[in-house]
C-alpha cells in the first residue's frame, strides 16, 4: 500500500486510498500525532501524545517544531544525557507515523500490512537540502532508531490540499484555485487548475511560502497571558515548567476563541494560581501584523496571475482561526472562500497523489528555484581565477521535471577530477554574483583521466518532480561518462 503523509510542524497525519476514498490512518477519534520527540532514561524515546504529556513531568526532556530547525545550524538536543541529531529526531517522528499507519486502530481489516512508501508532503519552498534532509531522515534503516520508509516522493502542501479539493465529492472541474495553507510553522499559498480534459490534470500556476505559522500566534497569545499575570501579581518566575502550562493552556484558549468571544485561562505556578481572561477582539488586534504578512503573499500571486481565480481554499489547522476567513472576506470579497478539511486535505491529496505519482500528465508543478554552478569566467581572455560568477543551469519557474546543461573546461591539463560549487537562488539570470545565490554544496566529477584544457565537459543537472536533484556528466569529445556526485553543505 502506498500513503501520504502530512509531515506537520505540530501534528503529523498518514492517510491512504481505502475502498477508493482518502482516510486518515490513525486510532479512532485521535487528531492527529504531534510531531513531539521526548526522552528519558526510565521510559527511552517517545513520540505524539506519549511524548506531549511526558513533557509535563521533565520539560527540558522534550522537542518540539523540529520540522522548523532543519535549516538552523543548531544539530543536535541533549535529553536526559543523551544526545540525538535533528535527524535522528525526525527518522523517530517517522517511525511512529508508519507503526500508527499499520497498528489495529487503523483499520487494520482494510489496511494492508506492507507499506509500500510514501509520498511526504513538503512545505512550498522548502529548499534542495531540506528536502534531501527530511528523505534522509524519513529512509534511516530501523536498526538506527528510523522508520526505513521508502519514500517516493515530495508534493508540496497547498498542492496536496488542492487535489483532496479537487476529488472530494461534487468537486467542479475546470477551475482555478488559490489555495491558503496556514499550519503550525509555515504560511503556504498555491494557485492550482484543474482540468481532467488538458494534458495536466492538475496544474500549478504558482506557490509561494512564508515561515511563520500557528506557533507564531500562540507565542503572542503565551506573551499576552504571561503580562497579564504579571499585571496582577507582580513578577513572577517563569521556568521551563510553567512555560510549557502556559504554552498548553494558551493553545486551548486559541481554540476556545475560535468560537467564543472570549476565554479564561489559569495555571498554578509554584503553588499560587494564576489566572486571566482574553478576548476574541485583543487576540486578533495583537496577532493582526502576522495575519497581514501572510496575506501579502496572497496578494502578491493574485496581483501576477493571468487566471480567474473562482474559490479561496483555507487548508491547515490555524485557518480554523474566524480571523482568517474573516480577513480574505475583507479582501476579497467577490471570490468565495471555503474552509476545506483544514487537518487532513494535505495528508489526503498526499494520498491521492501517492496512488498516481507514475502518471505524467496528471499534476505539473514548477521549479521553486533555480540551480546553478560556480564557475571561473571566461579564463582563456582574462587568465583570473578570482573572477567567479554563478552559471544557472535550471532556472525558477520551469515545468518539472526539467533539466539543463552547462560546459566547462580544465584550467590545466590532466586534471581528472573537478569540484563545482553549486547556488541556489531566486534569481533567473543566465549569470549572477556569487553573493546573489546561496552556497548549497560541491558537485564532484571524476574518473576522466588524461584531460587537457581543450577537452570540454557537458555537466546536466535535473530536477524531477518532487524538487530533488540528479547529475550526469560526459566528457564531449569522447562520449565517456565520468562519475558525478553532490555533496550537499550541512545546516
Amino acid at each position: 500500500m502506498k500513503i501520504g503523509i502530512d509531515f506537520g510542524t505540530s501534528f503529523s497525519l498518514p492517510a491512504g486510498i481505502i475502498n477508493g476514498t482518502p482516510s486518515t490512518l490513525l486510532p479512532n477519534g485521535e487528531y492527529g500525532i504531534p510531531s513531539v520527540f521526548y526522552y528519558d532514561s526510565e521510559v527511552g524515546v517517545q513520540i505524539g501524545t506519549a511524548a506531549d504529556d511526558n513533557a509535563n513531568f521533565q520539560p527540558l526532556n522534550v522537542k518540539r517544531d523540529i520540522k522548523m530547525e532543519i535549516s538552523t545550524h543548531a544539530d543536535s538536543f541533549v535529553a536526559d544525557g543523551k544526545t540525538f541529531s535533528k535527524k535522528q529526531i525526525i527518522g523517530h517522528i517517522f517511525k511512529e507515523i508508519t507503526r500508527v499507519s499499520r497498528q489495529e486502530g487503523a483499520r487494520r481489516e482494510l489496511v494492508s500490512q506492507s507499506i509500500d512508501g510514501a509520498v511526504v508532503s513538503v512545505p512550498a519552498a522548502f529548499t534542495l537540502r531540506e528536502l534531501n534532509f527530511i528523505r534522509e531522515a524519513a529512509q534511516m534503516p530501523e536498526a538506527s532508531g528510523g522508520a526505513g520508509l521508502n519514500v517516493l516522493g515530495f508534493i508540496r502542501e497547498p498542492v496536496a490540499a488542492a487535489i483532496a479539493y479537487f476529488n472530494a465529492p461534487n468537486a467542479e472541474d475546470e477551475r482555478t484555485i488559490l489555495v491558503y495553507d496556514l499550519g503550525g510553522g509555515t504560511c503556504d499559498v498555491a494557485i492550482v487548475r484543474s482540468d481532467r480534459n488538458s494534458n495536466e490534470w492538475y496544474k500549478v500556476i504558482n506557490s509561494d511560502m512564508k515561515r511563520i505559522g500557528g506557533r507564531d500566534w500562540d507565542k503572542i497569545l503565551i506573551d499576552m497571558i504571561k503580562r497579564k499575570y504579571q499585571e496582577k501579581a507582580g513578577r513572577i518566575n517563569f521556568d521551563a515548567e510553567a512555560e510549557g502550562k502556559i504554552r498548553k493552556q494558551a493553545i486551548a484558549a486559541k481554540h476556545i476563541l475560535s468560537g467564543q468571544q472570549n476565554a479564561r485561562v489559569s495555571v498554578n505556578i509554584s503553588g499560587k494560581t494564576h489566572s486571566c481572561v482574553i478576548t476574541a477582539d485583543e487576540f486578533e488586534r495583537a496577532t493582526s501584523e502576522i495575519l497581514q504578512s501572510t496575506m501579502d503573499i496572497v496578494s502578491r500571486m493574485v496581483r501576477n496571475c493571468n487566471t480567474k481565480i473562482d474559490y479561496i481554499v483555507c487548508v491547515g489547522g490555524s485557518s480554523n482561526m474566524p480571523q482568517v476567513k474573516k480577513m480574505f472576506e475583507e479582501t476579497y470579497p467577490v471570490i468565495t472562500v471555503k474552509l476545506f478539511e483544514p487537518e487532513k486535505a494535505i495528508a489526503f491529496g498526499a494520498a491521492i497523489y501517492a496512488e498516481h505519482l507514475t502518471e505524467a500528465q496528471y499534476l505539473s508543478d514548477i521549479c521553486k528555484f533555480s540551480y546553478g554552478a560556480k564557475y571561473i569566467d571566461d579564463f582563456e581572455t582574462y587568465h583570473d581565477k578570482n573572477r567567479f560568477r554563478i552559471i544557472n543551469i535550471i532556472f525558477k519557474g520551469s515545468t518539472l521535471p526539467v533539466a539543463g546543461t552547462s560546459c566547462s573546461s580544465p584550467i590545466r591539463d590532466n586534471q581528472s577530477s573537478s569540484y563545482l560549487p553549486v547556488f541556489e537562488s531566486e534569481c533567473t539570470d543566465k549569470r549572477y554574483l556569487p553573493e546573489n545565490g546561496t552556497y548549497i554544496g560541491d558537485i564532484r566529477i571524476s574518473g576522466l583521466e588524461g584531460r587537457k584544457k581543450t577537452d570540454s565537459t557537458i555537466l546536466t543537472i535535473s530536477i524531477d518532480q518532487s524538487g530533488l536533484m540528479s547529475l550526469k556528466a560526459v566528457d564531449e569529445k569522447s562520449g565517456k561518462t565520468a562519475t558525478v556526485e553532490i555533496q550537499l553543505k550541512n545546516f
